[in-house]
């Protein structure tokens, strides 16, 4: 085994025998705007997302024929804030697909030998889902680096990144999450340097939200209105300004959630009560946080949701610094043998 963990941005790799384990980071959007409707039927966006320390549990192991099976596990809570949705664990799970993509392009490329071994995915579920924290697109970049690891295949970033453009928009935010600026669908990433460490508390009601349908509510802006620039947000994201922080968080997304579920407001009425330098929803929802002076301050935020808030589910975080992985670097242990 190698005797170090490795790190790509804020995902936590570690390699044994036959097997790669790896944790894969939630995150919150501290900006999301809607640009308007591409050709696509996508929404042309510009967000700022940052991952926090919320983490999927990831194991690969290799298998002896070419099967690529799956199976997901909770972590014991209690039954009244257990997951409702059904993760599937077939072909149609971003996992599946993201190994099942990097063997076909390995395949044509005449890398067809040790990607022909198939693997065991095992994954212990912690983000909730359909929430919008990017879970199932954080366990797709696994699956994706897993797969250029264990298949020894050495592609480097860039080309990883271009097979996550091609599964998902969030995808290639968590190949170089930390924190970044997204635009186009969301594929487009600019890291941002983010010399603070911002303390979040991030809540799940009971209800889940389909991103589909909320995008289906979404009406384009007053030709009087113009969209709102990230600008001002990535300043103080750059200059570790909490307060500034606090007071420029938005979501263009939150008022066309909150025609579907009463839960969006119920939360922003919660989350104005407690000493917190800003709030809003993440992503497409139903998740909400918010965000605190200092990590003692969260922690009571936390609590006292808790006890305010019995069928939610309270996750009191930070944001994570990226840290560097040479994709296509050497392994620094020869015991880490995958035998064929």
């Amino acid at each position: 085994m190698i005797d170090v963990a490795i790190f790509v941005a804020t995902m936590k790799i570690t390699p044994g025998d036959n097997r790669l384990e790896i944790a894969a980071p939630a995150k919150v959007n501290l900006f999301l705007e809607l640009l308007g409707r591409r050709n696509d039927g996508f929404h042309e966006l510009e967000t700022v997302m940052t991952s926090v320390s919320l983490y999927d549990h990831l194991r690969f192991t290799l298998r002896d024929d070419s099967e690529i099976r799956l199976t997901i596990s909770y972590p014991a809570s209690p039954s009244h804030l257990r997951e409702q949705d059904a993760i599937p664990t077939d072909q149609t799970n971003l996992i599946c697909k993201s190994i099942a993509l990097v063997r076909q392009l390995a395949t044509a490329e005449g890398n067809s030998d040790l990607c022909q071994r198939g693997m065991n995915i095992h994954l212990l579920k912690t983000i909730p889902s359909a929430a919008g924290l990017g879970g199932a697109s954080s366990n797709a970049a696994a699956a994706i680096i897993a797969a250029n690891l264990m298949w020894e295949l050495n592609w480097p970033k860039e080309r990883l990144e271009n097979i996550a453009a091609q599964i998902g928009s969030d995808i290639g935010f968590f190949l170089s999450c930390g924190t970044a600026i997204c635009s186009g669908r969301g594929e487009k990433v600019e890291p941002l340097a983010t010399p603070a460490r911002l303390p979040i508390v991030i809540a799940k009601p009971p209800e889940s939200l389909s991103t589909a349908n909320v995008f289906s509510k979404v009406k384009p802006l007053e030709s009087s209105v113009r969209p709102l620039s990230a600008r001002h947000l990535t300043q103080s994201v750059q200059s570790g300004r909490l307060a500034q922080i606090g007071g420029r968080l938005f979501n263009r997304l939150q008022e066309f959630a909150s025609l579907i579920t009463h839960q969006i407001a119920a939360l922003e009425r919660e989350f104005a009560q407690l000493n917190c330098l800003g709030h809003q929803m993440s992503g497409s929802g139903s998740c909400y946080f918010g965000i605190f002076h200092n990590s003692k301050t969260a922690r009571l935020a936390a609590n006292c949701l808790s006890s305010r808030m019995p069928d939610t589910r309270i996750f009191c975080t930070h944001t994570s610094s990226a840290q560097p992985l040479n994709f296509s670097a050497e392994r620094r242990s020869s015991s880490w043998k995958l035998q064929k």
